[in-house]
């Protein structure tokens, strides 16, 4: 795999994330500025969310899944690009009209390659023994990724007879971002990581791999009870959830284990830039799954998705904090060389600062304490230095040449 016939797509995926990160803040300072008449809030955040979910984290996602299990991107470019095309009819239709004809074309057209981009990689990638759990992590990523279509596919009857905007149809909308989210993405990057780590001759127990593998999978589908206890508070479906977040809270340890014990070897291994970001990204995931641990208590979990700080502060938690650092680490060692030092530092003061005033704010409306002074204000600020550190990082990179290997 030569790293340098990757540079495009790369860059590709990353200016998707400006484009979304710069849509992002448009959306805060919507409660700060007059918009323009055209500006509409929900349009446009239907293209922000589609935009840094499929352009940006799908995007770097598969061409990682392409670079570390030694597969040949020229028999990929045509689908990565069509992939992209897509997305880019998603930014050209979603802000104009919302969801309509023509923008559910472009959505619909990217599950249709997405399913034949996993129909390919898991033919590629192949599965030889226990010794290769890594491509077990990535192969289940892709049959998430699949199973999370299903809530989309599911929307368009459930409107058509009638039932938009009740439980049904939100359930289906969470089943998407679940499994998309917590099944694709999170077993994507940890297969990565290991198939990383693995190339560097860090090997883990299998055994305790399989163990991790087993806990985080049965998790995953147990905790997607939380998304529907909001419209059916059942005793059965809390109890069903708090099974599922106290496994993946022992999926977690499990996971930190294996890691401490090869944490000098994995520190000898990687320079600096990729073991902080990649530290940083474990340190987040560890942080979200903390946090989820905290509504096995019935109550907490009506709080955590009542309130919509605490939804957006989790959301942006595991794809800013974990997923998108996890991927500047991997295209740091796709490329042999840091990231911007001082985008990634911008993009990571901006993370933490817009973290801790949604998380606060949360907790403000919890508690009846009213609005921080300059809310938003600060919010837009916060939002503004992630923006500035990803152009810085896609200018860095823009420049770069990169080595034929």
């Amino acid at each position: 795999m030569k790293s340098k016939s990757l540079k495009s797509p790369i860059l590709a995926s990353l200016i998707a994330f400006v484009i979304a990160a710069g849509l992002g803040l448009a959306l805060r300072w919507a409660f700060v500025l007059d918009m323009p008449e055209w500006f509409d809030y929900r349009n446009v955040q239907h293209a922000h969310s589609h935009v840094a979910l499929l352009g940006w984290l799908f995007g770097i996602f598969s061409l990682s899944i392409i670079y570390y299990f030694n597969l040949d991107f020229s028999r990929y470019s045509k689908l990565y690009w069509a992939l992209q095309a897509m997305v880019v009819g998603m930014l050209l239709t979603f802000p104009i009209m919302g969801y309509a004809a023509l923008s559910i074309v472009f959505s619909t057209g990217h599950i249709l390659l997405s399913y034949l981009l996993a129909y390919r990689l898991w033919r590629d990638i192949g599965l030889h023994g226990k010794d290769e759990v890594h491509k077990l992590f990535v192969k289940t990523s892709l049959f998430f990724m699949v199973l999370s279509t299903i809530g989309t596919w599911a929307i368009g009857p459930i409107m058509a007879i009638g039932q938009k905007g009740t439980a049904i149809y939100y359930a289906s909308i969470q089943f998407y971002l679940h499994f998309q989210f917590n099944g694709w993405f999170i077993f994507a990057m940890i297969g990565i990581a290991i198939a990383m780590m693995q190339k560097k001759g860090i090997l883990f127990q299998w055994q305790k791999l399989r163990q991790f593998y087993i806990l985080l999978v049965i998790s995953t589908v147990l905790t997607y009870a939380l998304a529907i206890t909001w419209s059916t508070p059942d005793i059965g479906i809390f109890v069903v959830n708090s099974i599922g977040v106290m496994l993946q809270l022992l999926a977690l340890i499990v996971f930190l284990r294996l890691i401490f014990d090869k944490r000098k070897e994995i520190k000898n291994e990687f320079y600096s830039y990729i073991y902080n970001v990649m530290f940083i990204a474990l340190f987040a995931l560890a942080l979200k799954i903390i946090i989820q641990a905290i509504v096995v208590i019935p109550y907490m979990a009506e709080v955590s998705y009542t309130i919509r700080n605490f939804v957006i502060g989790f959301i942006h938690l595991l794809m800013l904090g974990c997923l998108s650092l996890f991927s500047f680490g991997s295209i740091s060692k796709i490329i042999q060389r840091d990231l911007s030092n001082s985008g990634t530092w911008f993009f990571l003061l901006g993370v933490i600062f817009t973290e801790l005033l949604l998380f606060v704010q949360g907790f403000m409306v919890w508690q009846g304490w009213g609005f921080m002074p300059y809310y938003y204000l600060l919010l837009g600020m916060g939002s503004l230095l992630i923006l500035v550190g990803i152009v810085m990082i896609v200018l860095d990179l823009s420049r770069l040449k990169l080595n034929k290997k």
